[in-house]
């Protein structure tokens, strides 16, 4: 029992902390330092030794995998700098089975201790997504550690002798015990040294210790489907990615020692002879090959690698939708450029914005809702993006002229974020009412003349016409006198609607008159774009 509530706190904390790893490197991701960790990693060697010294100092595989999976879904590396971080992680996982005993709780503890009562007491604001993610961190390494912890002292129950005797003659089980036992104990390092427990105690003699070594690598992979369930597109690529390479590396390495061990023959343990003949070196030194040969397996298949696991896990679209099509940081160096850039993505996120508009528009939009948030949280996602190389822009020595037009932009875009955020309540209250009724007619009306508007301007926008221009800025003429008459139609006495229909339709309402007004904005903006182009 005392196993068990350790091992469910654990998975508990595990999961948790890949949340917030995730999310709180979302709210960190600045293209300063999504720069830094790109070059940081863009040399295949420092990314290797990377991988090495991470796996040395974590002692999971796993634990690295997540924390690289959070800073690829965030984009701050891309997806083909991180598999090598990944392969070479697992030669330093080695450390410990060759150490014996490696303790990182403490560590763990002060981690959660130090960042814990800094968020507490809300000590470096300015940091404190960084601050958050190394908390998170913690709990994610303490989940793993009270896994391990655990199961760590099964060798010494008599139910795991009794156990570890029954299948003594059965070759094939020891493998299949290291699988079942990787689920649990997330630590393939653990599990060597656990081997080397009960080759020591006889409970397991030489060969049958390295066999369970070698069933670590398929349960890496089983273990991978398992925790990864939370995660889809590029994000669960790399856990796909790791094992696939534990799968590989288990089976090459463990395949000729069961052959071996059923046919009697010696190849293995006369390689191994010529490195030890220590046993507990032997089984040390069968860990590190199968660590040395999921590296050189994952190096290999870089090359190839990706198209397979766009396959097997296609990118999230909501990640698609939020990376930008136009924004290249080659061309900051141009101001000029850069300026015509931003402008293309800006259009693009109206257009993104029409597109949530027509997920509620649709027949049968009743089950439309998580399109919905798809293309809200891409909106969201290209908002922040475009604000942040804005900003990068204005920080570069500018012209007069030039700079004049970055802040039309920006100030373009301080409209687009908050017609987004309205137009995603108008769509969130349609999808919410019941097909037919009246709160859901008014609503349709509401989205109609929205979009009647919204289509507008982005024709204005792509044609420099002025006569559609003219026409957007009729459209967004002052409609609260309108939307009050719809209100005062809420609160007659004869009106049948519930008081929560009321009260949608009257924030629905107060967005609507929101989202004309940004337009409205949107549309003076690109009359002083024409007007500017005009005079030059």
């Amino acid at each position: 029992m005392e196993a068990g509530a350790f091992f469910l706190a654990g998975l508990s904390l595990f999961f948790y902390g890949v949340n917030g790893v995730r999310e709180k490197l979302q709210q960190a991701s600045g293209r300063r330092l999504r720069n830094v960790l790109a070059r940081f990693t863009k040399n295949p060697v420092i990314a290797v030794l990377l991988g090495v010294f991470s796996g040395a100092v974590t002692q999971s595989s796993s634990a690295v995998s997540f924390i690289l999976s959070g800073l690829v879904a965030t984009g701050l590396i891309p997806l083909k700098r991180a598999l090598p971080v990944v392969a070479a992680t697992h030669i330093g996982t080695a450390l410990l089975v060759f150490l014996a005993a490696i303790n990182i709780h403490v560590a763990i503890l002060y981690l959660i201790g130090v960042t814990g009562l800094m968020i507490s007491f809300r000590i470096s604001e300015r940091h404190g997504a960084l601050i958050g993610s190394l908390f998170s961190i913690g709990l994610l390494f303490l989940g793993l550690d009270l896994m391990k912890k655990s199961f760590l002292p099964l060798p010494d129950c008599e139910w795991f002798q009794t156990l570890a005797m029954f299948i003594k003659e059965w070759p094939l089980a020891p493998f299949l015990l290291g699988m079942a036992m990787r689920m649990f104990i997330q630590s393939s390092s653990a599990i060597g040294v656990i081997a080397m427990t009960l080759q020591h105690g006889g409970l397991f003699d030489e060969t049958q210790a390295m066999i369970l070594i070698c069933g670590t690598g398929p349960g890496v992979a089983l273990s991978g489907i398992f925790l990864s369930g939370n995660l889809n597109g590029t994000p669960r690529q790399i856990v796909i990615y790791q094992g696939m390479i534990n799968f590989l590396s288990g089976c090459l390495v463990g395949i000729p020692i069961m052959a071996d061990s059923l046919r009697g023959h010696r190849f293995m343990s006369s390689l191994l002879d010529h490195l030890s003949s220590n046993a507990p070196d032997r089984i040390a030194w069968v860990y590190f090959l199968m660590m040395a040969v999921c590296m050189i397996a994952g190096l290999a298949i870089l090359p190839w690698i990706e198209p397979l696991l766009k396959r097997l896990s296609p990118p999230d679209v909501e990640s698609d939708l939020s990376r930008p099509e136009f924004l290249l940081d080659e061309a900051l160096a141009i101001p000029e450029t850069a300026t015509s850039l931003v402008g293309c993505e800006q259009r693009r996120f109206l257009e993104l914005c029409i597109a949530l508009l027509d997920t509620a528009r649709e027949e049968g939009a009743a089950g439309m809702s998580e399109n919905a948030a798809v293309y809200h949280g891409g909106a969201r996602g290209l908002n922040k993006e475009i604000t942040e190389y804005s900003e990068e822009l204005i920080s570069r020595p500018l012209d007069s002229e030039t700079m004049h037009e970055v802040l039309n932009l920006k100030r373009r875009q301080e409209i687009l974020g908050p017609l987004e955020e309205c137009v995603d309540g108008l769509v969130r209250g349609t999808l919410d009412s019941t097909s037919g009724s009246e709160r859901q007619l008014v609503m349709a009306g509401l989205l109609e003349s929205m979009s009647l508007i919204m289509l507008t301007a982005l024709e204005a926008w792509m044609n420099g016409d002025p006569q559609e221009l003219s026409f957007l800025l009729q459209l967004t003429d002052d409609r609260s006198g309108m939307m009050e008459k719809l209100r005062k139609n809420f609160r007659a006495e004869e009106n049948s609607m519930s008081p929560e229909d009321q009260s949608t339709l009257f924030y629905a309402t107060t967005l609507f008159e929101r989202a004309v007004w940004l337009m409205r904005q949107l549309g003076l903006t690109l009359r002083g774009d024409r007007e500017s182009s005009d005079a030059a």
